[in-house]
């Protein structure tokens, strides 16, 4: 990315020299990057409040932030194209601008295929270059979206008992051939093209194309520049929650229950102990060794999921944070775990399981760390499902190349501490990302082992389906490599109402009580968010006091 033409070559342009040697090259690719850069200040790598870009964005966009450790984060909005499924029928819907601007989407197709065949057969024919090493973010262009764990039914055969009752897709993939990229450890902003080939015939309009996208590339970087010049109102939304927070930490802020009042659950208290007694039956009769057994909430709302997703991401930062909008639904997520991510062939999954609640003060987190490492159960639980991981892994790698790199590393997070782990692979000859999503999903830390059969035990006793819930927030890009997060820490919000899902993994001296309340804790820090977010809500739509 040096030389080119455009004014902002000065700041680094992905070249024409650049783009003629992968029009040169032995691979026919059908579709080409041109990325441009700018250097950000320290103090504004990411934007106090997304909120002004989703104004702009129309009814679909994707945000995908590592807002605790991680070294990119995605905006793209206004996609070209969706797929979406259920069951075994996917449909293809183009964008469509409308009077003023407005973004619609209409039905192109819609054919019969199993959900990972769907979405394999509509990235088809789209080829793109890797960056070179060192020469730009992960992720440039191609697809984002998400799986629900039901997709694993077109995977697996499993029984069907539980109720369907939220109906989402079971995926849904936005087509981004634009996207704005911030670089956290080299304080970089790029504008990302792509530019489809197909068409392009002749040196002279491959050249012209690449200037509308050199072009193109520059826009985006003004649009960023006005939506950060205009984002002292998001900067004034953005200290009043903080001041929020100070009031809690000082005791002058109201209390939060763990779950908030008019809350409701398919999954009662006795039913969901009743459930982890027939889990242990199941143990005690040699069918599995542990099983993730989750319940659902529920809670009306009348705050808007960008409000709900700006509280989680100040509240609860995590790596594989994301907000998913779609006209219908949206997905709110601080996800702590990825699923699994592919780069060059290279594969990686990072499985967590153990947890304990964050101490109070230094001290007391201390001792809950000492606690969490010296816990058999804990570290058994642990170790059981890192083999798991290393099995599925195995299933798409190439023979002896399976490694653990790091064992049960402590992470930190708002509300509770994790055990986690590192598992790496290389991919097999002859396989792609749909083969290695097929092969590791979902995740094993939150179904248990053996694989198959807690998933059947899953579903004869969770009330309802999953959903997105455990599923897959991610990106695939046109080179094929991808990015997966598991789909915990994670709001559903539909029609008014914001569903959240956790659990506990469920072994044979797990005492019902326990469990139960674990699962209620796992979900606090989204509980919390939702409560400020209202709270906050509440405080701005109430009259101003008169003070004549």
């Amino acid at each position: 990315m040096n030389g080119g033409s455009g004014a902002m070559t000065e700041f680094g342009v992905t070249s024409w020299e650049q783009w003629e040697s992968w029009l040169g090259g032995e691979k026919e690719y059908t579709t080409l990057p041109v990325l441009a850069r700018l250097p950000l200040p320290e103090e504004s790598l990411l934007p106090e409040s997304w909120e002004r870009m989703w104004l702009e964005a129309g009814p679909c966009s994707i945000v995908l932030e590592s807002g605790k450790s991680g070294r990119y984060t995605y905006m793209g909005r206004r996609p070209a194209e969706l797929l979406q499924g259920k069951g075994g029928y996917a449909e293809q819907l183009r964008l469509r601008l409308g009077k003023g601007g407005r973004a619609d989407y209409e039905l192109v197709e819609r054919f019969e295929a199993a959900p990972l065949e769907a979405v394999r057969r509509w990235m088809r024919g789209s080829d793109g270059p890797r960056l070179p090493a060192g020469e730009g973010p992960a992720w440039t262009g191609g697809i984002g979206g998400f799986w629900s764990y039901d997709i694993i039914r077109s995977i697996e055969r499993l029984p069907e008992l539980a109720e369907d009752d939220l109906g989402l897709p079971d995926y849904l993939f936005m087509r981004l051939d634009e996207l704005w990229i911030v670089d956290r450890k080299k304080r970089l902003l790029f504008a990302s093209v792509h530019v489809p080939l197909t068409g392009q015939a002749g040196a002279g309009a491959r050249r012209a194309a690449y200037d509308a996208a050199v072009v193109r590339t520059e826009e985006m970087l003004r649009e960023w520049a006005d939506w950060s010049a205009s984002s002292g109102a998001a900067a004034e939304l953005a200290d009043s929650r903080r001041q929020l927070l100070e009031r809690e930490r000082d005791g002058s802020a109201p209390p939060f229950a763990d779950v908030p009042e008019g809350a409701a659950s398919p999954f009662l208290k006795d039913r969901y102990m009743n459930a982890v007694s027939r889990i242990q039956d199941y143990i005690a009769a040699g069918d599995v060794f542990q099983v993730n057994l989750s319940l659902r909430q529920q809670c009306r709302t009348e705050t808007s999921p960008e409000e709900l997703y700006e509280w989680l991401r100040l509240i609860n930062p995590s790596p594989y944070m994301g907000l998913l909008r779609t006209p219908g639904f949206q997905l709110v997520s601080a996800s702590p775990e990825l699923l699994v991510e592919m780069k060059d062939g290279r594969l990686a999954t990072r499985p967590i399981a153990g947890t304990r609640r964050r101490g109070r003060t230094p001290e007391e987190d201390a001792a809950m760390e000492r606690e969490l490492r010296t816990s058999e159960k804990e570290t058994a639980e642990h170790i059981m499902l890192v083999d798991l991981e290393r099995n599925d892994l195995g299933r798409v790698s190439s023979y002896g190349s399976v490694r653990v790199e790091e064992l049960m590393a402590v992470e930190r997070y708002s509300h509770v501490m994790h055990l986690a782990s590192q598992v790496e692979g290389r991919l097999a000859e002859g396989l792609d990302a749909f083969d290695v999503i097929a092969g590791v999903f979902p995740g094993g830390t939150i179904t248990g082992a053996p694989k198959i059969r807690t998933m059947e035990i899953i579903e004869e006793l969770e009330p309802v389906r999953r959903g997105p819930y455990t599923g897959s927030m991610g990106w695939i890009d046109y080179s094929g490599d991808m990015e997966f997060n598991i789909i915990i820490r994670t709001m559903a919000v539909l029609d008014g109402q914001v569903h959240i899902q956790a659990g506990a993994g469920i072994v044979i001296d797990s005492d019902p009580e326990r469990e139960y309340k674990e699962s209620i804790s796992k979900a606090r820090a989204l509980w919390r968010a939702f409560q400020y977010a209202e709270l906050h809500r509440a405080a701005d739509a109430a009259p101003a006091s008169d003070t004549n």
